[in-house]
């Protein structure tokens, strides 16, 4: 001993011991890609207002993702299939007949068809429309009797 330091071949096997024992990691730090974001709230899509409800301008009245509820009176349908009212008044939920124009099918790209199915022209088709009846009505109305 040198100064409370050992000489000698051991101070010199000391770090190949420490280079044999390091061992590269087999797998990379950090979680798994698979099947994550399992907890996701809902959309809350879906009809928003009753039947008779009043409802303000600009309100949401439907909120869907594919086309199954169609816009009527005073509403407008946005790009993302959203239908906003464009009026103030109270919400009015209906089933109605929907009558397929052949003229607008036409207008469909070809690779579509170019005519209208004989069997749509058969068949009754009920979609749901929501409608809004304006509380400030124009007062143009007519009598029957005066038309």
């Amino acid at each position: 001993f040198v100064g409370g330091l050992k000489l000698g071949m051991s101070n010199l096997t000391q770090p190949s011991i420490a280079i044999q024992n390091v061992r590269n990691a087999s797998k990379k730090a950090g979680s798994s890609t698979r099947n994550r974001c399992q907890n996701t709230r809902g959309k809350k899509r879906g009809i928003k207002v009753y039947d008779g409800q009043r409802i303000p301008e600009g309100k949401l009245l439907v909120s869907q993702y594919r086309l199954q509820v169609l816009p009527g009176w005073n509403t407008k349908m946005l790009s993302n299939l959203h239908i906003i009212s464009t009026a103030q008044g109270r919400a009015i939920l209906t089933t109605e007949r929907v009558d397929p124009k052949p003229a607008e099918y036409a207008k469909l790209p070809t690779r579509l068809g170019d005519q209208l199915p004989p069997h749509l022209l058969q068949e009754n088709i009920y979609r749901a429309h929501v409608h809004v009846l304006p509380d400030q009505q124009h007062q143009y109305f007519k009598l029957t009797e005066q038309i």
